[in-house]
């Protein structure tokens, strides 16, 4: 069952093929980080026929969950665009029709962070009444939801993949026709952060700019503050869900440099702080990237230095 294959991430396989996960969790993740694969995974070993071995690959209902045709499991938002308090109260209507041939449906809510404080609010409701349904909110940033919303979820962070799973998942796949070589793949794989999507992407279309630009800003600190200027006027040209990559890449980048650099380690946890605040602030529509990358070239220009 390919479409089940979920790397690592014990802890949602555990919770999922025991049939505890509860009713409403949150999967938070950056993209890539397998939250619909994680999803995919724990709606059919909910679903799952079988006594043990769940999801097992062969009963009726687990055929269909990898056809993307189980009538109980409801993917909502599969673009990942903004959801509106009206996309909230159709979800809630669908809640309340009895399950076809299951004991629950499974609704799973992609990019539940980008909600307005409206639309979770009336997702708030679906939750406190959740009937025969288990949710599943996948989200960039958790931190965006309501407290109301969090504290009735069950929290899951994606586990970053090793390098040595990434590589054996990548292994006889094509790109474009073209099969990567084992460098490529070890290069890919060392250096996607543990996020298994963007060692595809970095092998489908080469290195993203988002990733580029944050591999070049943790490597401008500690330099003159035009370097670290040049690389953040370089990211207000980013597009929000870019800069919010960008944000995600230089987080990562930070905790392996705080590991390989300790005695700049507190430099580097004021940045990484810094940069979570920003991820935050990307859910407010009233914040643009360009006043975004111009606070952090601030901060890192001037106070920060002083700790470099």
């Amino acid at each position: 069952m390919k479409r089940f294959d979920l790397l690592g991430n014990r802890h949602i396989k555990e919770a999922a093929q025991a049939h505890a996960l509860g009713s409403a969790v949150i999967f938070d993740g950056a993209t890539g980080s397998g939250k619909k694969a994680a999803a995919a995974y724990a709606a059919a070993a909910l679903l799952c026929r079988a006594d043990s071995g769940r999801p097992c690959g062969i009963c009726p209902s687990c055929i269909q969950a990898a056809a993307g045709s189980h009538p109980d499991i409801v993917f909502f938002n599969e673009n990942g665009d903004n959801i509106k308090v009206k996309d909230i109260r159709e979800l809630r209507m669908q809640s309340f029709v009895a399950p076809s041939q299951s004991p629950f449906k499974v609704f799973i809510i992609n990019r539940a962070d980008l909600m307005n404080q409206e639309s979770q609010n009336a997702l708030l409701k679906v939750l406190e009444e959740p009937l025969s349904s288990v949710f599943i909110l996948l989200a960039e940033n958790a931190a965006a939801l309501l407290q109301t919303v969090r504290s009735r979820c069950r929290i899951y962070t994606m586990e970053p993949i090793s390098p040595y799973e990434v590589s054996a998942f990548i292994s006889g796949m094509t790109f474009e026709g073209k099969a990567p070589s084992s460098a490529e793949i070890a290069a890919a794989a060392e250096n996607c952060g543990g996020n298994i999507g963007r060692a595809l992407l970095s092998l489908e279309k080469g290195v993203p700019k988002p990733a580029k630009l944050a591999s070049q800003f943790t490597a401008s600190l500690g330099g003159s503050p035009l370097s670290i200027m040049e690389v953040c006027l370089a990211a207000s040209a980013l597009t929000r869900n870019e800069y919010g990559d960008f944000c995600s890449e230089v987080t990562a980048a930070l905790i392996k440099a705080s590991l390989a650099r300790p005695e700049k380690a507190r430099a580097y946890s004021a940045v990484y702080d810094y940069i979570q605040q920003q991820r935050d602030k990307l859910t407010d529509n009233n914040a643009s990237v360009f006043a975004l990358s111009s606070q952090l070239a601030a901060l890192c220009g001037t106070t920060l230095q002083e700790l470099l």
